[in-house]
C-alpha cells in the first residue's frame, strides 16, 4: 500500500495514494491493444448502479484549482464550528463530527489532488500537482491540531466510544495525534509540521520525475533481429535502427529475445539511471528529513518510528527476519546463477554471466530444459480473455457481479468503467475503473488506486466506493490482440485483490474503510491469491490461444507449474536486498549515501553487483511512495 507520509487518523486519502503496487525484484511488463476492456462474458444480468459515481474527471486547471481551495476552505470552516467547545466538554459525538469533516475533505479533493498521476492534459496535471501540495499541507496542520488530539484524548479517558467501530476509530486519532507531533510544544510542533510539508513535496516531485521520464535507448538493426516481430512493430524508428523505450511495460519484452549482450548491458543501464540524479537528491533530502522528523517525534530513527505502527514493531526484528531470508536464500542464488553461467557457456557464449544477461538466458535455459517458450505461452494470454476471466473468477468467489458501464466517464480515453452488485440480492457496492495502458505522464507502474473510500454518511446511508486498477500494459502490434505473459496475469489478478479488499470492505467510518490495516499486513490477501493463478484448473479458465480459442494444454501448465520455484534464490534474495537498503538508509542517520549504500549492499546480497555510474535508487518508487521503511512487508506478509 502506498500511504502518505503521517500515518495518523487524518490521512485516510490525502490524495489518490496507490495500493499495493508490486514489488521491483523484476520489472513488470504486459502487453496491450489498448482497445477498452470487456465485461465478463458469463456475468449474470442484474441490476447496475447507474453510471455516474458523482466524481467530476473533467475540470479545467482553473475549475480544479478553484475547487480545490473551496473544499479546504469548508473544511476548515466546518472544523473550527466543531472545535469552538473546550476539549473537556466533548463526547464522541465530537469526534464523530471531526472524522465527518474529514472524510468529506477527502472525498472533495481526491480527483483534483490525483490527477497529476493520471491525466493526459499536462495543464491538469500542473493544476493537481498544485492541489495536491496544499492537500497535504492541510491533511498535516489537521493531522497535528492539538485540539482534535485534546477531544481525541478525552473521548479515550471518558470511554463513551460506541465499541467497536467507535473505540478504534478515537484509537486511530489518539494515536495518530501523537504520531503527527499534536501533543509537542508550539515550537517543536511547528518543526514537524514543517517537516511532514517537506517530506511530502519531495515524495510528490520523486513520483512526477518518474511519470515523465521518456528515456529510450537506440538499438541497430542488426541488434534488433533477435526481437520479436510483434515487439518491433511497437517501436519508432531513426533511420534503419530502433528506438526502444525503457520503462516497466517493456523490459521483459526487450530483456528476453534480445541476443546481443552489449545491447542489454545499454538497456539494463538505462534503466538504472531512470529518474537522474534530480531524484536521488531528493531521495537523500527526503532521508534526512525523516531521521531529523523521527527524532523530534521521540524516535531513534525514521526506522523505528514507522515500525511503531506496523506488526514488526522494531527494526530490530526487521533486520533479523532479512539477515535470516538472505542467509539461507542467497547461496542458492548463488547456485542459481553458477548454473545459468554454466549453460550460457554451453551454449557457445564464453565468459561470466552479468546481470544484463539474466533474465535472456535463463528464458533460454527454460526453452531447452523445461520446454517452456515465453513467446508460446503468451499466445494463450489475449488481454481480453483474461480480464473477462479474471472476473469471473473473482465475481464466483465473492459473490459480486461486475457490469461494464458502456460510456465510461472517466479521466483519459480508453479508461474502463464498471459497476459492483450483490449477486444475490442485485443491491449496488460501488464502482471501479481500469487504465492499464501507458500515456506520456502517467503514473508508470502497476497498483490499484482507492479513489473514494465508503463510509456511513450523516443521513445514514452508505456512500459507495471507487477504486481504479492503473497500469502499463504495452501497445500490441497492429493486426493482433495483447498477449500477456503468465507473469502479467499474476500480477493483474494480485492487483484487483486488493481492489476488490478496498471496495468490498464495510466500514462505518473512511478512517476505518477498506485497507487501513497493518501496513505490513495489507499485502497478505493478495499474495496468497496469486496462489490461484498456479492452479491447473484456473490456468485453463484464463487462457485461450488468440488463434485457435483452445485454453493452454495439460502438458504446457504442468511445465510452468514446474517453474515455480526455478529461480526463488536470486529473485527472493534480490527482495531481501530492496527491503535491506529501505531498512538501512532509514536506520543510519541523515548523511548515509543512499547511492553508495545501495552498491555496497548490492554486491553483499545478491550475486551481481550494480553498474558503475548508475542510480537504481532514484527509480525506486516504492521508497517515496509510502513504502519507506515497510518495503520489507512483501517478505513479511508472505
Amino acid at each position: 500500500m502506498r500511504r502518505s507520509t503521517i500515518q495518523s487518523a487524518m490521512l485516510a486519502l490525502v490524495m489518490l495514494a496507490a495500493l499495493g503496487a508490486a514489488p521491483p525484484a523484476s520489472p513488470t511488463p504486459a502487453a496491450s491493444n489498448g482497445s477498452p476492456a470487456p465485461a465478463a462474458s458469463a456475468a449474470p444480468a442484474t441490476p447496475s448502479l447507474p453510471a455516474q459515481t458523482g466524481l467530476n474527471w473533467h475540470e479545467t486547471p482553473e475549475q480544479l484549482t478553484a475547487s480545490c481551495d473551496a473544499a479546504i476552505a469548508q473544511a476548515r470552516a466546518a472544523l473550527a464550528k466543531i472545535l469552538a467547545i473546550q476539549p473537556t466538554a466533548a463526547t464522541f459525538t465530537t469526534l464523530a463530527a471531526i472524522e465527518n469533516a474529514s472524510a468529506n475533505f477527502n472525498d472533495a479533493t481526491a480527483v483534483q489532488s490525483g490527477l497529476y498521476l493520471l491525466s493526459p492534459d499536462a495543464a491538469v496535471r500542473k493544476a493537481s500537482q498544485g492541489c495536491s501540495q496544499k492537500v497535504t499541507d492541510f491533511t498535516v496542520e489537521m493531522s497535528s491540531d492539538p485540539r482534535i488530539y485534546a477531544v481525541a484524548q478525552h473521548v479515550a479517558q471518558v470511554g463513551d466510544a460506541p465499541a467497536p467501530a467507535g473505540a478504534k476509530l478515537d484509537e486511530y486519532y489518539v494515536i495518530g495525534g501523537k504520531r503527527a507531533g499534536a501533543g509537542l510544544d508550539d515550537a517543536t510542533r511547528k518543526k514537524t509540521t514543517q517537516l511532514f510539508e517537506r517530506i511530502a513535496d519531495l515524495e510528490r516531485d520523486f513520483a512526477l520525475q518518474l511519470a515523465g521520464d521518456q528515456t529510450t535507448i537506440t538499438v541497430s538493426a542488426s541488434e534488433a533481429k533477435s526481437l520479436t516481430p510483434d515487439f518491433l512493430a511497437t517501436l519508432k524508428k531513426s533511420g534503419s535502427s530502433y528506438l526502444v523505450p525503457v520503462n516497466e511495460s517493456t523490459y521483459e519484452q526487450y530483456m528476453l529475445s534480445e541476443s546481443s549482450s552489449a545491447a542489454r548491458k545499454r538497456f539494463v543501464t538505462a534503466y538504472n539511471m531512470r529518474g537522474g540524479l534530480k531524484n536521488v537528491e531528493r531521495l537523500q533530502q527526503a532521508v534526512a528529513a525523516r531521521d531529523e522528523l523521527a527524532h523530534l517525534l521521540g524516535y531513534s530513527s525514521w526506522a523505528a518510528y514507522q515500525l511503531d505502527a506496523k506488526m514488526a514493531k522494531t527494526p530490530e526484528r526487521v533486520e533479523t527476519l532479512l539477515t535470516t531470508i538472505s542467509t539461507k536464500l542467497l547461496p542458492k542464488a548463488d547456485s542459481e546463477v553458477a548454473a545459468l553461467g554454466s549453460f550460457k557457456n554451453s551454449e557457445g557464449s564464453p565468459g561470466p554471466i552479468q546481470r544484463w544477461d539474466y533474465a535472456y538466458w535463463e528464458n533460454k535455459l527454460v526453452e531447452k530444459k523445461y520446454a517452456v517458450n515465453d513467446r508460446l505461452v503468451r499466445e494463450y494470454f489475449p488481454v481480453d480473455h483474461v480480464i473477462a476471466s479474471v472476473f469471473t473468477i473473482y465475481q464466483t468467489l465473492l459473490g459480486v457481479t461486475f457490469a461494464q458501464i458502456p460510456q465510461a466517464d472517466a479521466w483519459a480515453p480508453g479508461v474502463t468503467e464498471y459497476s459492483i452488485t450483490d449477486t444475490a440480492s442485485g443491491k449496488p457496492i460501488g464502482w471501479f475503473y481500469l487504465d492499464l495502458y501507458p500515456r506520456p505522464g502517467k503514473y508508470n507502474h502497476f497498483a490499484n488506486f482507492p479513489i473514494r473510500p465508503g463510509r456511513v454518511l450523516p443521513d445514514g446511508t452508505y456512500q459507495k466506493p471507487v477504486s481504479a486498477i492503473v497500469g502499463n500494459w504495452p501497445v500490441a502490434a497492429p493486426g493482433k490482440p495483447a498477449l500477456l505473459s503468465h507473469e502479467d496475469v499474476i500480477v493483474f489478478f494480485h492487483e484487483f485483490g486488493h481492489l476488490m479488499h478496498s471496495t468490498l470492505s464495510i466500514a462505518p467510518y473512511e478512517t476505518l474503510y477498506g485497507t487501513a490495516v497493518r501496513p505490513d499486513f495489507v499485502e497478505a490477501p493478495s499474495q496468497m491469491l496469486e496462489n490461484f493463478m498456479w492452479q491447473p484448473s484456473i490456468l485453463k479458465m484464463v487462457s485461450s490461444n488468440y488463434k485457435t480459442g483452445e485454453p493452454l494444454p495439460d502438458d504446457l501448465i504442468q511445465k510452468m507449474i514446474a517453474l515455480k520455484h526455478v529461480d526463488d534464490g536470486y529473485q527472493w534474495s534480490t527482495q531481501a536486498f530492496y527491503a535491506q537498503y529501505d531498512m538501512t538508509i532509514h536506520s543510519s542517520g541523515p548523511n548515509i549515501n543512499v547511492n553508495s549504500t545501495w552498491f555496497d549492499l548490492q554486491k553483499k546480497m545478491t550475486p551481481f553487483s550494480g553498474i558503475p555510474g548508475t542510480y537504481p535508487e532514484a527509480g525506486f518508487d516504492h521508497l517515496m511512495g509510502g513504502y519507506d521503511a515497510g518495503y520489507y512487508g512483501y517478505l513479511w506478509s508472505r
